[in-house]
């Protein structure tokens, strides 16, 4: 305690123990600060590109996925009900070969329902997928059901979904989801 007497040294030494307490609180928040900054920045980017090596996954029917999508490969597989929509990325990759080959599926299955050459299918071909393009005119409404029921058929809509997931993370800087 300090008397009322007490010397400039008294003060002196009692401003410099205040001082250093003051120091020693501040270096402990900096420390927590920058642990906590470090760990924020150790977590990553979510949408960044898994590591091509870091998974594998098993379809229920045993068939081993690797890769950095094969969890979402194998999930896609499990989902499909054709052997055609499973050949096309049972290998663990989804091209536009394949991309392709479903549009040639769903094309013949559409046209083969086709009552004139304006009911003959054309695609869109967006961030990694294929979509038929919506019919206008008299016979739009039949048409767009035979559409969607051959899209369904061949399990399109999940290999699309499939390949746009894929796309959209081997090429962020190139979707409206990266935005």
């Amino acid at each position: 305690m300090m008397r009322i007497g007490a010397s400039i040294s008294d003060w002196f030494g009692m401003l410099t123990h205040t001082v250093a307490r003051i120091r020693n609180v501040f270096l402990i928040f900096g420390v927590i600060v920058a642990c906590l900054l470090c760990i924020a920045c150790g977590s990553g980017h979510q949408n960044a590109t898994p590591d091509p090596s870091q998974s594998t996954a098993k379809a229920e029917n045993g068939h081993v996925f690797k890769g950095p999508y094969a969890r979402k490969f194998a999930d896609t597989y499990n989902s499909l009900q054709t052997g055609f929509a499973r050949g096309l990325i049972e290998d663990g990759k989804i091209s536009e070969k394949d991309i392709n080959a479903l549009e040639f599926k769903v094309e013949g299955c559409v046209d083969a329902q086709a009552q004139s050459e304006d009911d003959f299918i054309t695609f869109i071909w967006e961030e990694g997928t294929t979509t038929p393009t919506p019919y206008h005119g008299a016979n739009a409404k039949r048409m767009n059901k035979i559409a969607k029921q051959c899209m369904e058929r061949y399990d399109g809509y999940k290999i699309n979904d499939l390949s746009h997931y894929v796309y959209v993370h081997e090429h962020p800087d190139d979707n409206d989801q990266s935005k």
